[in-house]
């Protein structure tokens, strides 16, 4: 049985874990896609990384510089067989804004080789939303 202060710092710590979890949550919750702020982009694929929201990533490189492109749920890429290495070239319609400050791109639509891969439909609404388990 758990005396009072062992009760306490494992409800202190239980409070601590859950408020982490909806800061986390919240953050990732706060990208909206924005019509207005649209833009396409070329580059090429700098590197690829799965963020910790299990999102994949890409960095594009163009004579502007870098660009971190938020492209879509891992899972979701993996179930439609798409994926991604450093090297591709690839042009990006999306959504671009600033995160603390860092621009940030919410891939819509990106095409490589002329294949054009649909991440969000017209509005911004993701297509794996409803799709994935």
């Amino acid at each position: 049985m758990l005396r009072p202060a062992s009760f306490r710092l494992v409800s202190v710590v239980a409070l601590i874990v859950l408020l982490a979890f909806l800061v986390v949550h919240a953050q990732g919750s706060a990208l909206k896609y924005d019509k207005s702020s649209e833009v396409r982009i070329k580059g090429v694929i700098d590197e690829v990384k799965t963020g910790a929201d299990k999102s994949v990533h890409v960095t594009l490189k163009n004579d502007k510089g870098l660009l971190d492109v938020m492209i879509a749920p891992e899972k979701f890429l993996k179930e439609m067989e798409i994926t991604f290495e450093k090297g591709d070239a690839i042009e990006v319609l999306g959504s671009q804004l600033a995160v603390d400050g860092t621009p940030l791109l919410l891939a819509r639509e990106v095409t490589r080789n002329g294949d054009v891969m649909t991440m969000r439909d017209d509005k911004g609404k993701p297509v794996w939303v409803g799709w994935m388990p």
